[in-house]
């Protein structure tokens, strides 16, 4: 028989192309790092909004740790903080704007109780953190910038006032922030409900972040009907100073009525 002439594999001519740095960077995969840990790696408090001016540790208040690292975590798609005032909500926040600007940018929106209120926050801690951390003041095009809308090298981010409801209904966002829901009115002026019409604009995207924070007023509100609907309820545990037992924290003006807990023993 005939043998066959086996042909060579032709060979391919592979032409290499010249990116410039900002398309590397669009196309450069996230670093593999929770929130957390970008912060704890990244994150510089500055000295006008922090009385610890310096580094970011996670480990000065412990209880941040799991809900940061929640953001990053695909299977969630809301956060819901039920945390009493000074209590670092606002942090989380900030702290997962830092890590998405860096590692997983994408249009982004912040909802404030009024206006007023997110023009303060965009001059009095957003603007410091954004100068004070080298990794977001680099992507971070101060320029093009507004006080309400803020421009990165890969994203922006918009800062909104929950009483305005053309703020909250104009383009589509993949993340969605909520700070102190409590304090948002009823209906955002003749519109429907603040927080409806700010994840309405969440709709297109898949793996959208919705985090919503407040410290709670009644069941009434906003946070207490939104910790109502979660799927998982977690409280911070901390261990007893004197057995070692881990407990929630309760205050009591009357020991009996609260086992564990915080208590008054005797002005010590």
């Amino acid at each position: 028989p005939k043998s066959k002439k086996i042909q060579k594999p032709k060979q391919v001519e592979i032409n290499r192309i010249n990116c410039m740095e900002f398309e590397r960077s669009a196309w450069k995969p996230p670093d593999d790092l929770t929130v957390s840990e970008w912060a704890d790696r990244y994150r510089i408090l500055d000295i006008e909004v922090s009385p610890e001016p310096g580094p970011w540790r996670t480990s000065r208040v412990p209880y941040t740790k799991e809900p940061m690292d929640a953001f990053t975590d695909p299977a969630i798609e809301k956060i819901v903080l039920v945390w009493g005032t000074q209590a670092a909500k606002t942090s989380v926040i900030e702290n997962s704007i830092g890590y998405l600007v860096c590692e997983d940018p994408g249009p982004a929106m912040v909802v404030y109780p009024s206006a007023d209120l997110a023009e303060h926050i965009s001059d009095k801690r957003l603007s410091p953190m954004f100068r004070s951390t080298p990794q977001i003041k680099k992507k971070w095009d101060e320029g093009r910038s507004k006080r309400l809308e803020i421009q990165f090298a890969e994203m922006y981010l918009k800062l909104a006032g929950s009483n305005s409801p053309s703020q909250l209904s104009s383009s589509p966002i993949r993340y969605l922030f909520m700070d102190e829901t409590d304090k948002y009115p009823v209906n955002s002026g003749s519109e429907a409900n603040p927080l409806k019409l700010a994840t309405e604009r969440t709709k297109n995207f898949h793996d959208k972040k919705i985090v919503l924070t407040s410290t709670p007023t009644t069941c009434e509100k906003h946070i207490w009907k939104e910790l109502e609907g979660a799927d998982i309820l977690k409280r911070f545990y901390v261990p007893c100073p004197h057995c070692n037992a881990y407990q929630t924290l309760k205050f009591s003006m009357n020991a009996k009525d609260v086992k564990g807990g915080v208590r008054w023993l005797g002005g010590k």
